[in-house]
């Protein structure tokens, strides 16, 4: 049996269509509103990546995201 050191950076990757409660700061967690009502919240947000009219990349203690927008409006979730 060998040693082998276990890479602690490999994040997980995870792809989303939906809207994001703004404004999307670091030090803060997001709140993403998918299709169907279905809510994420996320760990704190360490880096934001990228933003575009298309949708926004940001990094998590465990996780990558990739979210693009929908253009369904969303109306039963209030942002505080």
């Amino acid at each position: 049996m060998t040693n082998q050191q276990i890479n602690s950076t490999c994040k997980k990757e995870t792809l989303l269509t939906g809207q994001i409660c703004l404004p999307l700061r670091v030090g803060e967690r997001a709140v993403i509103i998918g299709t169907g009502s279905r809510s994420i919240m996320t760990s704190t947000v360490l880096l934001i990546q990228e933003v575009s009219a298309d949708g926004v990349v940001f990094e998590t203690k465990n996780t990558i995201y990739h979210l693009s927008y929908t253009s369904e409006p969303v109306s039963e979730v209030m942002c505080a």
